[in-house]
């Protein structure tokens, strides 16, 4: 090995090619398929368009809703609001990679609620077969502001990434691989307001340890994502009417416990997401 791969190896970050496309291409396998039928009643709108409303310094509510809901909220919402199309599709496959270090500090810093904390990921786009080294600041008004930069996961750029990653951290610490994560995401826009609505479906985890767990027969997750906070919309009244509340909900943090990936000797701390795994046990149980 030369001295530039072994210092790639042996760098605070890294990504393996091999280990990335085996791990994903589990999930794929595993995937089940979905009626989107519902989709093709809404107005599109293009990824140029999108990009101008990206939203990267925003608020953010995160909601939980069994999968036997998702018509009745398509269909109440799909006059205010236009979906992404592109690449002949509008829902599109998201594999995305979480980082840790060995003591799993930016899962247990979400865990203790301490604001100012980071979740480092690498997300691949599968249809335009793009890919980001992303960095997520929750800084303490509670506001995420993401950075990026790009990155190809069978040749990346591992030296860039790292100086990227350990620069918007402040400090250097050794990070590996921890999770493997696959869903599909609709993408919406709001005809009227600065808000954005993502729809999460059919994800599936896959841990470092090639443990696998899949909640996509059993709920869909609704993100909305707006500049300011509580704008009323037909998504919100629809939330409201339904006695859905906003939950801490993370993919990388409940990916983790449902796949146990967190490898310690102590037992995983998981009490403050209790609520969450509640949800899924109530949404298992209507199958």
């Amino acid at each position: 090995m030369s001295q530039l791969n072994r210092d790639i190896v042996e760098s605070p970050l890294y990504l393996d090619p091999q280990k990335y496309e085996a791990s994903h291409l589990v999930l794929v396998k595993n995937n089940k398929t979905s009626d989107l039928s519902i989709l093709k009643s809404f107005e599109t709108h293009s990824l140029a368009q999108q990009n101008t409303a990206a939203l990267m310094n925003r608020m953010d509510s995160k909601y939980l809703l069994p999968i036997s809901h998702f018509d009745s909220f398509m269909q109440a919402i799909e006059t205010d609001y236009t979906i992404l199309s592109a690449f002949g599709k509008r829902a599109f496959n998201y594999q995305t990679t979480y980082f840790d270090n060995k003591q799993r500090q930016f899962y247990l810093d979400h865990h203790n609620g301490k604001l100012n904390r980071y979740k480092v990921r690498f997300r691949r786009y599968v249809e335009s077969d793009k890919g980001f080294m992303e960095v997520k600041f929750k800084n303490n008004q509670k506001r995420t502001i993401k950075q990026r930069i790009p990155m190809d996961c069978i040749l990346p750029n591992q030296l860039k990434v790292n100086s990227f990653v350990q620069q918007l951290l402040g400090y250097s610490v050794q990070l590996e691989p921890v999770l493997f994560v696959n869903y599909q995401r609709i993408t919406l826009l709001n005809k009227n307001y600065p808000e954005r609505i993502t729809i999460d479906l059919n994800l599936s985890f896959r841990s470092a340890l090639s443990q696998e767990q899949s909640i996509q027969d059993k709920t869909f997750i609704v993100e909305i994502k707006q500049d300011r906070k509580q704008i009323q919309s037909s998504c919100r009244e629809f939330l409201k009417k339904n006695g859905q509340r906003d939950i801490n909900f993370s993919k990388y943090c409940i990916g983790s416990i449902l796949t146990n990936s967190i490898n310690s000797s102590k037992p995983i701390k998981f009490n403050r997401f209790k609520p969450v795994l509640r949800h899924l046990k109530k949404f298992n149980n209507r199958h």
